[in-house]
C-alpha cells in the first residue's frame, strides 16, 4: 500500500491516547458500528492510534467513526486520503453562501483545479431553470 498520508491515523490520534478524551480501551468498547454490531478489538484500536495499516471495511469505519464519536463522513474522507490517496474538496471555489450548490470532487492530492478542465466545464454548465 502507497504511503498516502496519515489523515485516518491522525483523526484516531486526536481522540485516542495519553492525554486525550479516550484511552485505547475506552475507544475500542465504544467502537461499534451502529448498522451491522461489526466492533474492533483492543488490539485493532492500538493499531489505528500507532498508525499501522488495518484492514478497513464499511463496518469497520463505522465502528471507527462510533468509537470517535465523530460523523462518519469525517472517517470516510480520513480513510480514503490515507488508504488510497484520494481527497474530497471544492477546487473550484464553486460552491457559495448565497446558493445553495454544494462541489465535492474526488482527485489526487496532486491535482489542482487547472487539471481538471472537464470537471470544471461540468461544474460551471448552465443549469436548467424550475
Amino acid at each position: 500500500m502507497p504511503d498516502h498520508s496519515d489523515a485516518l491515523t491522525r483523526l484516531v490520534q486526536e481522540h485516542v491516547g495519553d492525554g486525550r478524551a479516550l484511552t485505547i480501551r475506552a475507544f475500542a468498547e465504544r467502537a461499534i458500528d451502529p448498522k451491522s454490531g461489526t466492533s474492533i478489538s483492543k488490539s485493532t484500536a492500538g493499531n489505528l492510534v500507532q498508525g499501522h495499516s488495518v484492514k478497513i471495511s464499511a463496518e469497520v469505519l463505522g465502528a471507527i467513526a462510533a468509537g470517535l464519536g465523530v460523523p462518519l463522513a469525517q472517517v470516510q474522507l480520513a480513510a480514503m486520503k490515507q488508504y488510497i490517496g484520494v481527497v474530497v474538496d471544492d477546487p473550484f471555489d464553486a460552491s457559495t453562501a448565497d446558493d445553495d450548490t454544494v462541489v465535492r470532487v474526488a482527485h489526487h492530492p496532486a491535482r489542482a483545479a487547472e487539471d481538471m478542465p472537464a470537471v470544471r466545464a461540468f461544474v460551471e454548465r448552465p443549469r436548467p431553470t424550475e
